[in-house]
């Protein structure tokens, strides 16, 4: 996966939303997810599926920046896929967890955008604006007879927590599934390791930490764990990788390509 792919990928899923957006508002009989949407997830979930942690940052660029919801959606997928994978759930289990993580915040489409672009922190009321996408999600979705029932819950669950603090239901412990749990975690990380219009985005290191911090009271502590297994192999890696630059610099006479 190069950026450039991966900038492409995100304008093409931002495309398919748009039209998701002005169907929906269309209304009438009409299917607001046609057969080639459809199409679409079935394969961006394989490409997700075979792409690494490091692929993350690729989906981070200049056309998407801060609340970028397809940028943002994709991460999702692919870390919550990576997370189900490292628990070795079976394919179908990853399968909808990597669909409902693709449209966990497509609620998002219906908050004005004066909200959701806001260039500093937002007010308690726009908050609760915010905080309604997860049931405006749930709501477009219900009747998707196409979608399988867990990836609709992973939509209107994500942001409830253990501890019954979440919304939009306030459930709690046992009463949010894996597959949300999973995509909660993803959430968190993602959001706080990009950027935003008010704030720098965190490292992957430091935006570990402080998830710990909300296990397990608000995250399950087993995902949580998970995450921290991925983001220490990946910056094993990324140790390996640099010291091979550095001794190959030492042992060149010219400039070495990295």
């Amino acid at each position: 996966m190069t950026e450039k792919k991966a900038s492409r990928e995100i304008y093409v899923f931002s495309k398919y939303l748009d039209e998701v957006y002005r169907r929906y508002g269309l209304a009438g009989n009409q299917e607001i997810f046609t057969m080639r949407f459809r199409s679409y997830l079935k394969r961006l979930i394989e490409k997700l599926k075979d792409a690494t942690f490091g692929d993350l940052q690729k989906y981070r660029n200049a056309n998407c920046a801060s609340n970028c919801l397809p940028g943002h959606s994709i991460r999702c997928a692919l870390l919550a896929m990576a997370i189900a994978k490292e628990l070795s759930l079976k394919e179908t289990e990853i399968t909808e967890i990597g669909v409902g993580a693709l449209l966990h915040d497509i609620g998002k489409l219906f908050i004005p955008r004066e909200i959701l672009d806001k260039p500093c922190k937002l007010s308690e009321t726009e908050f609760e604006v915010i905080k309604n996408h997860s049931e405006i999600g749930f709501q477009v979705l219900k009747n998707q007879k196409w979608l399988p029932q867990p990836c609709i819950k992973i939509v209107h669950n994500h942001h409830e927590r253990l501890d019954g603090s979440g919304y939009p239901n306030q459930l709690s412990g046992n009463q949010i599934h894996r597959y949300e749990r999973i995509v909660g975690v993803a959430d968190v990380f993602d959001a706080m390791t990009s950027k935003r219009n008010y704030r720098e985005a965190l490292s992957y290191e430091f935006a570990f930490q402080e998830i710990i911090k909300e296990s397990p009271q608000l995250l399950d502590r087993q995902i949580v764990f998970v995450l921290g297994n991925i983001i220490k192999k990946y910056s094993h890696l990324q140790s390996e990788v640099a010291e091979k630059i550095e001794t190959r610099r030492e042992r060149c006479h010219y400039p070495c390509v990295e």
